[in-house]
C-alpha cells in the first residue's frame, strides 16, 4: 500500500511560485491589449540556479509561437531553464512568422540583459488569438521588469497572467522528511496558475508555472510531472474547450541540498500532486460565470481509462451542466452522458451517490440504474443548491476510478465570451 505523506506535507502561508530557495519574479504593465488600462500584464519569473525542466503543453494542432518556441527549446540536449517570461492580454497564436520572430526578439532581448543563453529562456503568452503581439512593448519594459526581480514579489507575478480570471491561483507546500542518517530534510515546491474559461483535459486550458529546490533528474521530473497532471489539470472542465497555448512548467534549481531519488520519491511525487491538484481546482472554482464545483467520482469501472472517459463526457456535457446551474436533481442526464462516453458498462448496474462537500450526508439515489425513491429528489436538491458538492457513479464492473472536478455553465458564461474581446 502506498504511504500518506498528508502529515508530512504542510502549507506555506501566502506561498507562491517564489516560495521556493533561489527564484525571484517581478511584474510591470505594458499595455499590452493597448487599452490605456493600467494593469499588470508582463511578469518575470527568474531561477538563481539553472534549472532542470519539465513541461507539457496543449495538444491543440494550431499551437500558438510561444508554444512552439519552447517545445523547440526542449527538443535541445539536457535544456536547462533560468528564466520565464509571460505576458496577458494577447495569445501570440495564429501569427504566422511574425509570432514567431516576436517571440525569438523578446527572448534574446531579455537574455542578453539577464546575461544568460537564449536556450535558459521559455516564453509564456495568453490573451486573444490572432493578433499581433506588441513586442516592442514588451522589450521597452525588460529594464524596469527586472530591476523590480525580488523573492517575496510571486503575488504580483501571478495577478500579471491574469484574463477573464476574477482572482490569482498560487500555492505552496513545504514538505519535511528523515533521511536514511536519521536527519530532517525538507523541500519546497510552489506555483501559481491562471484560466478560468477554455478548460477542458488534455491539458486544461491555462499557464501553470511550478518551482521546486530539488535536485532531479529530467526523465523522474518528466515522468512525475505526467501522472500529476492526469490526476489535476487533465481532470478538469469547465466548457470543453482547449485553447492553442496550454502550458505547465515545472523548475528544479537544486538549490537545496536534497535530491530526489527512490528514498524520497514518494513524497516528492504526493506534494507535487498536492500543488496541481489545489491549483486545478482554484481553476473550477473561478470557472467563467461559474456558481458551482461539483467533483465527479467514478468508481467500479472495468479500468481506469474507461473511469476518466465516463467522468470526462458527463463534465462537458452542456445539459449536465444546466442541471448543476439549475439545481435539478435530473439523473438521467448523467445516464446518458455516461452511456454515451465510450465506456464498457452494465446499465442496470450502475449506481449514483449525492454527497456533500464535507462528506456527511451521502444520499443513495439511483441503484441498478433506476431510481430508488422519487422522494429522495428534495434531499438531492438542497445538497446541489450547495456551492460544492460530489456526485459518485459506481459502474460495477470493476476496479476503474477516477476523479473528476467541473462547474456549472450559466448565461453569465455567454456574456463574458460574447464581450471578450470588446
Amino acid at each position: 500500500m502506498k504511504k500518506d505523506f498528508s502529515d508530512q506535507i504542510h502549507y506555506i502561508e501566502d506561498g507562491g511560485v517564489t516560495s521556493a530557495m533561489g527564484y525571484r519574479a517581478a511584474a510591470i504593465s505594458a499595455d499590452i491589449k493597448g487599452n490605456g488600462k493600467d494593469r499588470l500584464d508582463l511578469a518575470l519569473l527568474l531561477s538563481d540556479n539553472k534549472a532542470t525542466v519539465a513541461s507539457y503543453f496543449t495538444t491543440n494542432l494550431v499551437k500558438a509561437a510561444p508554444v512552439l518556441y519552447d517545445i523547440k527549446i526542449l527538443s535541445k540536449p539536457n535544456p536547462k531553464i533560468s528564466a520565464i517570461i509571460v505576458n496577458a492580454g494577447n495569445a501570440n497564436a495564429c501569427t504566422g512568422v511574425d509570432g514567431d520572430n516576436d517571440c525569438i526578439n523578446i527572448v534574446s532581448a531579455l537574455a542578453k540583459k539577464l546575461k544568460i543563453h537564449q536556450d535558459e529562456v521559455f516564453i509564456s503568452s495568453t490573451g486573444v488569438i490572432g493578433s499581433r503581439l506588441p513586442a516592442d512593448k514588451i522589450i521597452a519594459k525588460l529594464d524596469p521588469l527586472i530591476e523590480q526581480l525580488d523573492d517575496d514579489t510571486g503575488d504580483m507575478f501571478a495577478d500579471a497572467i491574469l484574463t477573464t480570471d476574477q482572482f490569482r491561483k498560487e500555492v505552496a507546500v513545504i514538505a519535511t522528511y528523515t533521511d536514511s542518517n536519521d536527519e530532517l530534510k525538507s523541500f519546497i515546491i510552489g506555483g501559481t496558475t491562471k484560466g478560468a474559461g477554455m478548460i477542458a483535459p488534455s491539458l486544461a486550458t491555462m499557464l501553470a508555472f511550478i518551482t521546486t529546490d530539488v535536485e532531479i533528474d529530467k526523465t523522474l521530473l518528466d515522468k512525475i510531472l505526467k501522472t500529476a497532471i492526469d490526476k489535476s489539470f487533465n481532470s478538469i472542465s469547465v466548457d470543453g474547450d482547449m485553447s492553442t497555448n496550454d502550458t505547465v512548467v515545472v523548475l528544479a534549481n537544486a538549490t537545496c541540498s536534497i535530491k530526489i531519488d527512490e528514498s524520497n520519491v514518494d513524497i516528492f511525487t504526493e506534494a507535487l500532486e498536492r500543488v496541481l491538484t489545489d491549483l486545478a481546482l482554484m481553476i473550477v472554482e473561478d470557472a467563467e460565470g461559474g456558481t458551482k464545483l461539483v467533483t465527479l467520482i467514478i468508481k467500479g469501472a472495468k479500468t481506469d481509462q474507461d473511469a476518466k472517459l465516463c467522468a470526462s463526457k458527463i463534465a462537458n456535457s452542456p445539459l449536465v451542466k444546466t442541471m448543476f446551474t439549475g439545481n435539478d436533481p435530473n439523473w438521467g442526464r448523467l445516464m446518458s452522458s455516461a452511456g454515451a462516453s465510450g465506456a464498457d458498462f452494465n446499465p442496470n448496474k450502475v449506481d449514483i451517490f449525492f454527497q456533500d462537500s464535507d462528506g456527511e450526508n451521502l444520499i443513495h439515489y439511483v441503484k441498478n440504474g433506476l431510481i430508488i425513491d422519487d422522494n429522495l429528489e428534495s434531499a438531492v436538491h438542497e445538497i446541489m443548491l450547495k456551492s460544492q458538492y460530489t456526485i459518485i457513479l459506481d459502474l460495477n464492473n470493476g476496479e476503474g476510478f477516477t476523479k473528476f472536478y467541473t462547474s456549472d455553465l450559466t448565461v453569465e458564461y455567454i456574456k463574458i465570451n460574447a464581450d471578450y474581446r470588446s
